[in-house]
């Protein structure tokens, strides 16, 4: 249902607190930093590393952060032998475990999944058009744009429709699978991308190239092939989630009948 990170709790002297989410889980980080700690955070895009290891089946993450300010020298023991046992505070660790505690409550006990639909779909929304101005207007995302509407409408419907059902969280994930695969991996699902960032639908990282380069070269004309299969591939997500959206949404009214 869902990847929840737990790393660097604890810290000697921390006094900052924010929060890496993906959009669906967003609303949950904020809430959660905001009731336990007091503190309004906005939670930032999960990176490509070594601890996002699920983006490529799609399933959405949370990570709750409370570390040292850099003025105080920062978490500079981290993977380092002097990272030891004096530098936990277990005041810290308390209050840290208590944060997850809260979303995992959330999480697993909610009646409905907290997935927000709509912060998903204005995701990727987003990112169409900081890719498009990438591009310079070379790239045309329209057949995204348009899939993109419908996306919203059929999301739209399915929030004020959700109430409480058998595996509806399931279901939820379900939906906004291949939403996520294309906003966090340029590859094969099967294919983990490195850990180098590329930014939202990094399948079309490829965009500024259109805007540097001139249209007979070959570096312009092979980004232009390769971001035309990728707008393929994003306008099928966006298809694929739209009818998962819409099946969803007719189960749920006939359960409720």
């Amino acid at each position: 249902l869902a990847y929840v990170n737990v790393d660097g709790i604890g810290q000697r002297q921390a006094a900052r607190h924010s929060a890496t989410a993906s959009a669906a889980l967003a609303r949950v980080a904020t809430r959660v930093m905001r009731s336990g700690a007091g503190a309004r955070v906005t939670p930032s895009r999960p990176g490509t590393n070594s601890d996002q290891s699920f983006n490529g089946i799609g399933v959405p993450l949370l990570q709750l952060n409370h570390s040292r300010l850099d003025s105080d020298g920062g978490y500079w023991w981290w993977h380092t032998r002097d990272d030891t046992y004096d530098k936990i505070d277990f005041e810290v660790l308390r209050a840290d475990a208590h944060l997850y505690v809260d979303a995992f409550l959330e999480l697993l006990t909610a009646e409905v999944y907290p997935i927000d639909l709509m912060a998903e779909a204005a995701a990727i929304g987003d990112a169409l058009a900081e890719r498009g101005a990438e591009a310079g207007g070379r790239l045309n995302l329209g057949p995204a744009a348009a899939r993109h509407l419908e996306l919203t409408q059929a999301f739209a419907t399915l929030q004020t429709t959700l109430r409480p059902m058998p595996d509806l969280d399931r279901a939820l994930v379900h939906v906004i699978r291949p939403l996520h695969r294309v906003l966090y991996v340029a590859d094969s699902n099967a294919h983990p991308d490195p850990g180098l960032s590329l930014g939202p639908l990094p399948g079309l990282a490829p965009a500024r190239i259109l805007s540097e380069e001139r249209p007979d070269s070959d570096r312009f004309r092979f980004a232009r092939t390769s971001l035309l299969r990728e707008r393929t591939r994003i306008v099928e997500a966006i298809d694929e989630a739209t009818t998962r959206a819409r099946a969803l949404t007719t189960r749920i009214r006939e359960s409720s009948q």
